[in-house]
């Protein structure tokens, strides 16, 4: 079986075809004479024919099958050297496919507006989504699967850095009928009496929790649902609240989906929606370009809101 041959053996061939002999080439090619008749007798070797017929003179003539390697070793190096320019231009191009994966909880209020504002400023940018849990997303991330992941920053894990993208803070949902609806903020404590559904895609669910236990209250867990828009229909209806993050300047367009939103006067963790990236590599333009489209979507203070999560 024909062993791998290298690039530098197609460089030092041509360069021995162009100059008839194994000295000439290798003076031309700044390497030793031993080393080019190493590697013309590996490339021999790895294609399995002779290349050259040697005279007394020294001089080296090509074969019928040195002939016919010729031209393709020619067309090989060419395309070869057209490689790291293409590469760099096709970088810094916005162009091209960006794939982006994005947690349950946020993709109903991004992904359509996202998909949308790339459409319309980038239309060579094809970008693709994938939804799911914040770990197994960060995971794809730092394997190389995806190219960024919108994920909240206390959902971080080890091995991707995070890029900003807006600060949430926790608000509770509230039926448009609740005695607190109309209030600015409210403690835990205010609803410990009443029937919460909770939003159940790991580790949102448990978050919650901690946030009301670290406020010494024990929350009557009524319901759990991996669906923002249930969620959202037992608050509307009266029969529960829930809790949910949301972006400064959104609050208030809570309110065209039938509920209302009341920000948790407690001490909780900082969070964000964030772009989590591989780390220490640099990206291509168009993939920073999505990830700020993300951010200008997240902090304008008109349109849907983008969270539906915790």
């Amino acid at each position: 079986m024909a062993s791998e041959f290298t690039l530098r053996q197609l460089e030092y061939f041509v360069a021995v075809l162009d100059a008839g002999s194994v000295t000439d080439a290798a003076k031309r090619s700044n390497i030793s004479q031993a080393a080019a008749s190493m590697a013309i007798a590996q490339l021999e070797r790895a294609i399995g024919v002779d290349l050259f017929l040697r005279t007394r003179s020294k001089r080296v003539v090509p074969t019928e099958a040195g002939h016919a390697l010729g031209v393709r070793a020619r067309r090989i190096l060419a395309e070869a050297a057209e490689i790291p320019g293409a590469v760099r231009t096709g970088f810094e191009e916005l162009r091209g496919r960006v794939s982006v994966g994005c947690m349950i909880a946020i993709s109903p209020r991004l992904m359509p507006r996202l998909i949308a504002e790339v459409g319309e400023r980038w239309p060579e940018i094809e970008l693709d989504f994938t939804e799911g849990a914040a770990e197994e997303l960060q995971r794809a991330v730092a394997g190389g699967e995806l190219d960024a992941a919108l994920v909240y920053s206390l959902q971080a894990v080890p091995g991707v850095d995070l890029l900003p993208i807006a600060e949430s803070r926790p608000h509770f949902l509230l039926s448009p009928d609740h005695p607190l609806a109309g209030r600015e903020s409210a403690h835990f404590a205010d609803l410990a009496d009443e029937d919460a559904v909770l939003f159940d895609v790991p580790p949102s669910a448990e978050r919650v929790l901690a946030m009301f236990r670290s406020a010494g209250i024990e929350p009557r867990v009524r319901w759990r649902s991996v669906v923002a828009e249930t969620i959202r229909g037992l608050v509307a209806s009266g029969r529960a609240y829930s809790v949910t993050n949301v972006w400064r300047g959104a609050e208030h367009l809570f309110a065209a989906s039938g509920v209302a939103m009341v920000r948790v006067a407690d001490d909780t963790p900082a969070n964000a929606v964030a772009a989590a990236v591989a780390p220490g590599t640099r990206r291509p333009r168009r993939v920073d370009a999505v990830i700020e489209a993300a951010r200008d979507l997240a902090t304008a203070t008109s349109g849907p809101e983008l969270g539906a999560g915790r």
